[in-house]
């Protein structure tokens, strides 16, 4: 409800499992990042690989990991399809953002966007007060000329604000795939310390 008051359109988020093409390699996390590992990640056995993406896309994601393009220097390695063709428990949300990005730049004539979604997500994690294996993720997506960091901060405390979460840290973040990156807290009451919620 918080999305829609706030003018956002909801995703299709039932894509439990994923390639790993649409789940790393489109949002350029390289092949040999240690979230692809099996202690990370859940790989499916049956069926074990997929080949469902846009061969034209595939080039292009390919090029960029090994050669660079778009003001990026790339990886310099030999990207490789059949790590790309593995079939796992989507680890994010953010999969399903990178095709309906996708899809969006294939029309003619761009559009600003605000997209959501609120789905489950799988990882191997050691369980705790703050970890399980399988969780849901909130993701929000805004595709516009001109926005800045300011604007997407905005947007993240008017959601939680919504929430009735008022307690917020924005800390600055690197994530070699994402740029620029944060990290937001919330103080937890009941475990009286700041947890990561985004």
């Amino acid at each position: 409800q918080i999305f829609l008051e706030m003018g956002f359109s909801e995703m299709p988020a039932n894509n439990y499992v994923e390639s790993s093409f649409w789940n790393f390699d489109a949002l350029f996390q390289p092949q040999q990042h240690p979230a692809r590992d099996a202690h990370d990640t859940f790989f499916i056995s049956d069926p074990a690989s997929s080949n469902r993406f846009p061969e034209d896309y595939k080039c292009r994601v390919e090029k960029v990991h090994s050669k660079g393009g778009f003001g990026s220097q790339g990886y310099g390695y030999d990207w490789k399809i059949e790590e790309a063709q593995k079939n796992l428990l989507r680890t994010h949300t953010t999969a399903v953002s990178a095709r309906m990005l996708y899809r969006a730049a294939q029309d003619n004539k761009f559009k600003p966007q605000k997209l959501f979604s609120i789905d489950r997500v799988f990882r191997n994690e050691t369980l705790d007060a703050t970890h399980l294996a399988e969780f849901h993720q909130i993701e929000g997506v805004v595709a516009d000329y001109n926005l800045t960091l300011g604007h997407c901060i905005g947007v993240i405390n008017t959601f939680f604000t919504k929430l009735g979460i008022e307690k917020l840290r924005f800390k600055p973040a690197y994530n070699p795939y994402t740029e620029p990156s944060m990290e937001i807290f919330s103080y937890h009451e009941g475990l009286g310390k700041w947890v990561e919620i985004g």
